[in-house]
C-alpha cells in the first residue's frame, strides 16, 4: 500500500549517543548525573525513541525492568529539577524489560518528552530494578521524532 500525500507519518532525528563513561548500578540505585551527557532536545520534538544497551555480570530478574527518569534542567532561568532518587521520582519516562541473560541487551521504547522551554535540555537517569548489578559501560542513545504529513 502506497502512503498517500498528507497522510501521518512519523519523522526522525539523528540518534544522539549519550554515554559518557557509565559506571555500574547497583540493584534498586540510581545511576549518577555524570554517567551521561546532558541531551539537548534541538528539534523540540514531543516524543523520542529511547534505546538502552547493557549488561549484567549475573542474570537479571526474569520479568525484571530498569525505569527511566528525565530531570529537567533551566526550568526557571538556571534552576534544575531535583535530581531523581528513591523519594523523588518526578519525571518517570518509562521502563526497560531486560532479559534474564548475561549477554548485551538492547532494549527500545518510545518516551513522551516534557518540554519547558525551546531547546530543552534534559539527563537521563536509570532505576536499576533488575535485581542485580547493571555493569559499567551501560548507554542509552535518543532519537527525536515527530508527526507530520506525508510528502
Amino acid at each position: 500500500m502506497t502512503i498517500g500525500t498528507n497522510a501521518l507519518i512519523e519523522f526522525f532525528g539523528t540518534q544522539d549517543t549519550l554515554g559518557t563513561s557509565s559506571s555500574a548500578v547497583v540493584n534498586d540505585a540510581f545511576s549518577v548525573a555524570g554517567d551521561l551527557s546532558t541531551w539537548t532536545n534541538t528539534d523540540d520534538v514531543p516524543r523520542a525513541s529511547v534505546t538502552l544497551s547493557a549488561t549484567f555480570s549475573s542474570a537479571p530478574t526474569e520479568g525484571a525492568a530498569l525505569n527511566l527518569f528525565l530531570r529537567l534542567l533551566d526550568v526557571e532561568s538556571t534552576n534544575d529539577q531535583e535530581i531523581p532518587d528513591a523519594n523523588y521520582g518526578h519525571v518517570y519516562a518509562g521502563s526497560f524489560p531486560v532479559n534474564d541473560v548475561t549477554s548485551e541487551q538492547y532494549q527500545a521504547i518510545d518516551i513522551s518528552l516534557p518540554n519547558g522551554s525551546t531547546s530543552q535540555q534534559y539527563e537521563f537517569y536509570l532505576e536499576n530494578k533488575a535485581g542485580q548489578t547493571m555493569s559499567a559501560g551501560w548507554d542509552i542513545y535518543v532519537t527525536p521524532k515527530t508527526y507530520g504529513p506525508a510528502a
